[in-house]
């Protein structure tokens, strides 16, 4: 079986990260004959070659792209595949009507985000260039189904990791790279793209409110347009001699090693991957009540949830964890235990098998 990854985008995110996952375990695991299409030289490409994945570099420029639309259909022709997934909103037309207009078996449409469906455009859309749609969350089932796309088309697989690949530093070392003292003080940290919706202001104003009683290190990894205006916030808060902005790291799972307390702080979030990651570091987790987030982590179970953008219930529920280090080595291990028994890769491939199986003989039928 010969299956096609189709993705434009020119970062490494969560999203990336799982194409790169599910297409090596197809090939290297599975045995199928499994390529990743993507915008050239993107990180997801220059990752599948090093792991051996065959490549097609294809640039999308607009959601209506015909010059995008006679590479897909001239790349279809060619490999002939038996199973195309579509994995982002601009490469979603150009490359599903190729796909249909080239006769390919079964077009996947995979919805990473909880975006809202809000106009007649994306609803028209959201009607074409597919067979069917892959959700990540509940939560993304139902924006899509709140935008006219009918819930037998749509089908949930959760997202995964691979326990494999998930290295991490020595904690010395990883304090060290993260520039954090051995001074004995917990380190609470996240990983995220700095963006209005991941709510890292709430994060600043919560890590303010305990720092004034429990001393400790904020580390924020990631990058993004909101990374001057969060420092800025920092020196507003007094809390920047403490507050540690990393930037961007391919490395952001191992430096996990460093940190002592993790927090998603998002305000819609359908399924982030850093949620399986810190779980599989041991990691106690504070998350936002938020898009995917609760189908993932089970509150005072497997982690603790706040309301979305309440710096004062963050702020508690940091304080929580920080003074009961007993409770929160018991959150974290029952989230691994999920983690372990729930969100590998191979937990991945063997879903996404199935469903090539339950949707290509439907539509022989």
């Amino acid at each position: 079986m010969r299956v096609l990854h189709i993705d434009s985008g020119k970062f490494w995110r969560g999203s990336q990260k799982e194409i790169w996952l599910l297409s090596r375990e197809q090939r290297h695991g599975r045995g199928m004959d499994c390529w990743v299409v993507g915008r050239p030289h993107a990180p997801l490409l220059r990752r599948c070659q090093d792991s051996a994945i065959p490549t097609v570099g294809v640039t999308v420029r607009l959601e209506v792209d015909p010059i995008a639309f006679a590479h897909y259909l001239r790349l279809f022709a060619r490999l002939r595949p038996s199973v195309v997934n579509l994995h982002c909103s601009r490469a979603h037309l150009p490359a599903g009507l190729a796909a249909k207009l080239s006769g390919v078996p079964l077009v996947l449409l995979w919805r990473w985000l909880d975006n809202p469906i809000r106009n007649v455009w994306q609803r028209w859309k959201y009607r074409q260039g597919y067979d069917a749609v892959v959700t990540v969350s509940q939560r993304v089932a139902q924006v899509l189904q709140e935008g006219g796309v009918p819930a037998d088309r749509i089908h949930l697989v959760p997202i995964a990791i691979d326990p494999k690949e998930h290295a991490l530093y020595e904690r010395a070392d990883a304090k060290a790279k993260l520039g954090i003292p051995e001074d004995g003080l917990p380190v609470i940290g996240t990983v995220g793209f700095l963006v209005p919706r991941k709510g890292m202001d709430t994060l600043l104003h919560a890590f303010h409110k305990i720092s004034r009683h429990l001393p400790a290190f904020l580390v924020i990894i990631g990058d993004g347009p909101e990374r001057a205006k969060l420092e800025r916030l920092a020196a507003q808060l007094g809390i920047s001699p403490m507050t540690k902005f990393v930037g961007y790291r391919m490395d952001a799972t191992a430096l996990m090693a460093g940190l002592d307390v993790f927090v998603v702080p998002s305000f819609r979030d359908a399924a982030p991957i850093v949620l399986l990651e810190a779980g599989l570091a041991g990691l106690p987790i504070v998350a936002a009540k938020a898009g995917g987030i609760p189908e993932y982590l089970r509150d005072g179970e497997t982690g603790l949830l706040f309301p979305p953008g309440d710096a004062e219930a963050l702020a508690e529920k940091l304080a929580t964890l920080l003074k009961d280090r007993e409770f929160a080595h018991q959150l974290a291990r029952q989230h691994q235990t999920f983690v372990l028994s729930h969100c590998t890769v191979d937990h991945l491939a063997s879903k996404v098998d199935a469903l090539y199986r339950q949707l290509g003989n439907g539509k022989r039928r």
